[in-house]
């Protein structure tokens, strides 16, 4: 089936799209040393780069998969080798066997690197207009060649020579710039496209606000790229913290301070669902118990802080009401919290390090609970530390979010400045941030809502 005519009126004019600036990221966590005066200027004469993730949102709120790309700090280009490079570091392939991996590449450049590598069936190459019309005629070769290696292909509204566009139906997702389109064209290619491949998957990129997003699912998008997953829903407005939500924070700010049991039982009576809940998990059969525990102080001694702190942690993001967006935020924050532990280790103490993973958790719950950050921190219970961070980042803690921030939005020369403002090594931040991705992934999986 050839839709030569059909995709010439409504693809053929358009200029490829940019790739969003947004973000949303082998376990790492070896010990930094301080960026030496030689590094520094090494870092100044070549433009750090680093590895870049949009996180690809379903239509149930979930992150589906990752687009990964690289850029230097001063917005250039890559080239392919160093990209490969950034792909194995960033264990790309290991994401790949758990969700989407959709990597980018022009359609010259499979044959001539080994973009074969990063494989499986969760891995879909987005390929990019030919560079030269001499090359127009490798479409049918390329796509053979990557179903071949096990994976899959995507492809996106540039102009698509005919080749390409009579290869529509078998693309794992085709991607759709939503903001190079007025509200009109794009409805009419979505439209289009349902008519005639309705089993194509369609993405929308550089979608910024959740109400974009919700247009999308209206019209029929299956996946949205770009930053609007931890950014706060303007159409939720609250003034007060779910009492239970409260509860639980309180619990897990105890936790990381050491705090007495007898206290947490003390702080989780306030509350009757979280104390049934804590009860329950305790006498599930997951503890192992030959005798039901009857009370809450029993209960929490018999979990212990690791296992009742994962599942304060959890329960946090799915206190109902529960959305759609509460497991995206959930696995951005565990990745953040993560990423900020890794990163503080071997140059703050363990307990200092340990409370930036709490200040990675609270920093989306603006976008959780739909309230300005400040007066989020009004109705908690939080150490002076960890409100200055988390209100105006600063504080001992701040530089440590922003460049958690900087890492998520790619921005690798601010990044390289953080790092050797804390004495950090740079090169090795891309192994914390993979690392971070797969503690994440793995937990999510674990405790599956």
């Amino acid at each position: 089936m050839v839709f030569t005519g059909m995709f010439k009126r409504i693809l053929g004019s358009e200029e490829a799209p940019q790739i969003s600036d947004n973000p949303f990221g082998d376990k790492g966590g070896a010990l930094v040393e301080a960026v030496s005066t030689e590094a520094s200027q090494q870092l100044a004469e070549t433009p750090p780069i680093l590895l870049h993730r949009d996180e690809i949102i379903d239509e149930r709120g979930r992150i589906a998969g990752y687009r990964f790309y690289a850029r230097t700090s001063n917005g250039g280009a890559t080239s392919s080798g160093e990209f490969i490079s950034l792909l194995r570091d960033e264990a790309v392939t290991a994401t790949a066997r758990r969700r989407l991996a959709l990597i980018p590449i022009a359609l010259d450049e499979w044959e001539s690197h080994d973009y074969a590598q990063f494989a499986t069936e969760n891995t879909a190459y987005l390929l990019d207009t030919p560079r030269s019309e001499a090359d127009a005629d490798a479409w049918p070769r390329i796509v053979a060649a990557i179903a071949a290696a096990g994976a899959r292909y995507a492809l996106r509204d540039a102009a698509l020579p005919p080749p390409a566009k009579a290869l529509l139906p078998q693309a794992r997702l085709f991607l759709i710039d939503f903001a190079a389109h007025d509200l009109s064209r794009f409805e009419s290619i979505v439209k289009t496209l349902r008519q005639h491949v309705p089993s194509l998957k369609l993405a929308a990129d550089r979608i910024t606000t959740w109400t974009e997003r919700r247009l999308c699912l209206s019209l029929g998008i299956d996946y949205c790229l770009g930053g609007f997953a931890s950014t706060p829903d303007e159409a939720e407005k609250n003034e007060t913290i779910n009492q239970s939500r409260l509860v639980l924070i309180e619990m897990l700010n105890l936790l990381r301070r050491d705090g007495e049991l007898a206290d947490l039982a003390k702080v989780a009576k306030r509350d009757p669902g979280v104390s049934l809940q804590v009860v329950a998990m305790a006498n599930s059969p997951m503890a192992g118990l030959s005798t039901p525990v009857a009370s809450l102080d029993q209960a929490i001694m018999v979990l212990g802080r690791e296992s009742l702190y994962r599942w304060l942690t959890f329960s946090m993001f799915r206190t109902e009401p529960q959305r759609d967006k509460d497991e995206a935020l959930l696995e951005l924050a565990l990745n953040r919290a993560r990423f900020l532990e890794l990163s503080a280790q071997g140059i703050l103490p363990k307990a200092q390090a340990e409370e930036l993973f709490l200040v990675g958790l609270l920093s989306v719950m603006d976008a959780l609970l739909g309230m300005p950050m400040a007066k989020v921190l009004e109705q908690m219970h939080l150490p002076q530390e960890v409100q200055d961070v988390l209100l105006r980042s600063e504080g001992r803690y701040g530089r440590y979010l922003m460049l958690a921030l900087a890492m998520e939005k790619g921005r690798s020369e601010q990044v390289a400045k953080l790092a050797e403002d804390l004495g950090m090594d740079f090169t090795a931040l891309p192994a914390h941030s993979a690392a971070a991705l797969q503690w994440a992934q793995e937990a999510m999986e674990h405790n599956r809502g």
